[in-house]
């Protein structure tokens, strides 16, 4: 696992707040901290670093923790809904201690905490309107599909078909797991082919008012 160097938070430091990084200078609250996890999750993901200020560029520290990880971990788990994994790394500088938390995009948006989706927007991170957590709420989620295959459809939705040759491209699998996945779709009646061997082309069904 990648601890960040000091030179990278500085980096961050410098780039200031935004979509994907968010300084605190103390640890929020449970509720803050679950807000920003699930804001995160439907977002692309980001770093939310306790112990700087960003305004000064102060390094501030926070108190030493050793439940930190886990206690973080468990407001992933039970705060979040679907819950969210962090990756949690502390780093040590003159003394003092800053956390770094990595939060992954989410595989199955939309995310909430409290029954609310929070969606970040620039540096804040806010309750999504209605239309956001249509366009978060992938229509693919919760059928039993990896990542690849969700973005496969995708894939299908934008372009019209893929064929297997352009799934390994896309995701760097090999043939069998291609057609595996591939042929997983078409069982679950996700998908139809049409052609055969080589040329087969991976196609959505006609919705029924086409």
């Amino acid at each position: 696992m990648h601890t960040m160097s000091w030179e990278e938070i500085l980096e961050l430091l410098d780039q200031g707040e935004g979509q994907s990084v968010e300084f605190e200078k103390t640890i929020p609250s449970e509720d803050d901290i679950a807000r920003e996890f699930v804001a995160f999750s439907n977002a692309d993901g980001g770093k939310i670093i306790y112990g700087l200020d960003d305004k000064n560029k102060h390094l501030v520290g926070i108190e030493n923790r050793s439940d930190l990880s886990d206690w973080l971990e468990d407001i992933g788990k039970k705060r979040c809904s679907p819950l969210v994994s962090p990756t949690i790394s502390l780093i040590e500088k003159a003394d003092k201690q800053i956390a770094v938390i990595t939060i992954p995009e989410g595989d199955d948006k939309p995310y909430r905490c409290d029954e609310i989706c929070y969606v970040r927007d620039g540096n804040v991170s806010r309750p999504a309107k209605e239309n956001e957590v249509k366009e978060l709420t992938n229509p693919w989620s919760g059928k039993g599909l990896n990542k690849r295959q969700i973005r496969a459809m995708q894939m299908i939705a934008e372009h019209g078909n893929v064929s297997n040759r352009e799934y390994r491209e896309a995701f760097s699998v090999s043939h069998k797991t291609a057609h595996i996945e591939l042929t997983m779709l078409v069982d679950k009646r996700l998908v139809l082919t049409e052609g055969a061997g080589r040329s087969t082309r991976y196609i959505l069904p006609l919705s029924p008012d086409e």
